[in-house]
């Protein structure tokens, strides 16, 4: 039993590890990179010379339109637009959802990435996205008397884990302790299915998120058999395209377009292997 155990660790850490470098190997940067160093490669060996310019000219064009910010917005929105936000306008505590349903007991926050620094405030080390997250599960569970902050997000071979991160952040935050359970093992969605559910069972639970990671989320969760209630925020498709100043390239555009991609290549990954609905 313990050879088989330990085979099956070996084949998830193996699976990871290549669905990361698929994934960064997939993004615009590294694509672009590549077929414009081919084209080098070509112009200064002095061998293809058609092939060449046409390669150099067709990364230099991808890179323009790729910086573009309507581009990226017109990525981005279908996965951002999927789930209307959670209780955006109410400001105080609700007993009961929208639909009528009552309000649950557990209110989770995935983890968005972090830093080690040891010379920062626990707010300080938390990423954009998982700060913003842990804003609106804050928010959300005060709506929600009775319910508590269930954070996510494993160590991942660091010293401390994100989840425990975000304990301190939400504690610097006004959180009660005594408010907070903390799922620490976890190092990417799937593993964040599988703790989530051993930890809530059936209870139904808002899942907070980036607005782009929710639609990926969402059905990972609903393929394992758990029941959320979607809570997007970490929006980043905001505004519209006629200030002429947004048709500059920009680098923005491009981190938006690579977080896009990831979640679209991420959905797909979790179809392929049974993970998603």
């Amino acid at each position: 039993m313990r050879d088989a155990a330990a085979r099956i660790e070996v084949q998830d850490r193996i699976m990871f590890a290549l669905k990361k470098l698929l994934s960064a190997a997939l993004q615009p940067c590294s694509l672009l990179l590549a077929v414009m160093a081919v084209g080098l490669i070509f112009l200064y060996l002095n061998k293809r010379q058609r092939t060449a310019k046409a390669l150099l000219t067709a990364g230099l064009a991808l890179l323009a339109l790729l910086s573009l910010g309507p581009v990226a917005r017109t990525l981005v929105r279908p996965l951002e637009m999927t789930y209307p936000p959670l209780l955006a306008e109410v400001t105080q505590a609700v007993s009961t959802l929208p639909d009528g349903s009552p309000a649950p007991r557990w209110v989770v926050v995935l983890g968005g990435g972090k830093s080690e620094d040891d010379d920062l405030a626990p707010v300080h080390k938390l990423s954009e996205a998982s700060l913003v997250r842990l804003a609106e599960g804050i928010r959300l569970q005060r709506l929600l008397p009775g319910s508590k902050l269930v954070l996510s997000g494993g160590a991942d071979g660091e010293e401390t884990s994100e989840a425990e991160t975000l304990a301190a952040a939400s504690a610097s935050l006004g959180v009660s302790p005594d408010r907070l359970v903390l799922e620490s093992q976890s190092r990417d969605t799937i593993d964040e299915v599988r703790a989530l559910r051993a930890l809530l069972g059936e209870d139904r639970f808002v899942l907070v998120t980036s607005a782009m990671h929710l639609p990926r989320a969402m059905a990972m969760f609903k393929k394992a058999g758990l029941s959320p209630i979607p809570a997007p925020t970490d929006y980043l498709a905001i505004g519209g395209d006629s200030d002429m100043l947004g048709w500059f390239p920009h680098a923005g555009a491009g981190q938006m377009i690579e977080r896009a991609l990831h979640e679209y290549l991420g959905l797909f990954w979790a179809k392929v292997r049974g993970q998603a609905r």
